[in-house]
């Protein structure tokens, strides 16, 4: 089936047959994902072994600490700008 008939059956559908068949096509494709993802979970972690695990994004000149503020001034000082 073609996206334009796919498109075309929907507009025949009523909103609740719409809903449910968005709510299928989400699940087929979460399912998909976790078939085909390289994430395996395993055990839970604790806290400290899932920070341990994100420290390298957040360490200086990482993809994510580019974003930090490097502006150590107090924040409060800002209370009347908002």
């Amino acid at each position: 089936m073609t996206k334009a008939e796919v498109l075309e059956a929907l507009t025949k559908m009523t909103t609740e047959e719409r809903l449910d068949v968005i709510e299928l096509a989400s699940k087929l494709i979460r399912e998909e994902i976790l078939t085909k993802s390289e994430f395996t979970p395993q055990k839970e972690l604790s806290l400290a072994e899932a920070a341990e695990v994100m420290r390298s994004f957040y360490e200086p000149g990482s993809e994510v600490g580019i974003f930090a503020d490097g502006d150590t001034e107090d924040f409060y000082e800002y209370e009347n700008y908002a």
